[in-house]
């Protein structure tokens, strides 16, 4: 079973004409989102070469410990939502259900650790322009994790029920597909928050 002929979970009479509606139309929202992540990140790069200092004088760069921690997190869950992808494949659904619940806790945990960021950097959003990217950015990176901890944990409660089995596992296939976009959006976003270099200031 692949994108291309596996059935959701509802009842699909011909599935074998090409990729479900739902998976084109995730493709295209993820080619949105990834034009997003794009401009954000291309806003980012020319903000830092027109500051003369960056972060500012007076506001220190907070550690990327947190965001590394995130980042990690989020591709361990993205890894548990393939397995979990594979096992029901192969009829395994107990496994499959452990791995979604692995996955939608690593996911769960790694917004947590950006909240916690957020909450203990120690300047508002508002006060330049590195600090409103810093909370733009690490915002729409909880936003884009959150988002795929809610899409795996659907599908857990799907699998609990027998929504999702060997041969109706659709929904279960566009999430893992959306987790690893998340996983690839925090690397991206996070990493420019936290790697560019400085030029002076805090």
């Amino acid at each position: 079973m692949s994108i291309y002929n596996s059935r959701t979970a509802q009842p699909v009479s011909d599935h074998s004409r090409g990729a479900a509606m739902g998976t084109w139309g995730l493709w295209l929202a993820l080619v949105v989102l990834a034009m997003f992540v794009a401009g954000l990140s291309a806003a980012v790069l020319y903000s830092h070469t027109g500051q003369e200092a960056w972060p500012p004088q007076g506001i220190e760069q907070p550690g990327g410990m947190y965001a590394l921690g995130a980042v990690l997190l989020t591709i361990a869950g993205a890894v548990s939502s393939a397995r979990a992808l594979v096992r029901v494949r192969a009829g395994q659904r107990r496994l499959s259900g452990v791995a979604l619940a692995a996955s939608t806790a690593l996911l769960g945990a790694a917004v947590l650790l950006l909240v916690i960021d957020l909450v203990s950097v120690g300047f508002r959003w508002d006060q330049h322009v590195y600090t409103s990217l810093y909370w733009v950015m690490t915002g729409m990176t909880i936003f884009f994790v959150g988002v795929g901890a809610l899409i795996v944990g659907a599908a857990l409660i799907q699998a609990v029920v027998g929504l999702i089995d060997q041969d109706r596992h659709l929904e279960l296939t566009n999430a893992s597909i959306y987790v690893w976009f998340a996983a690839g959006a925090a690397a991206v976003l996070l990493g420019l928050v936290h790697l560019l270099p400085t030029t002076g200031g805090g």
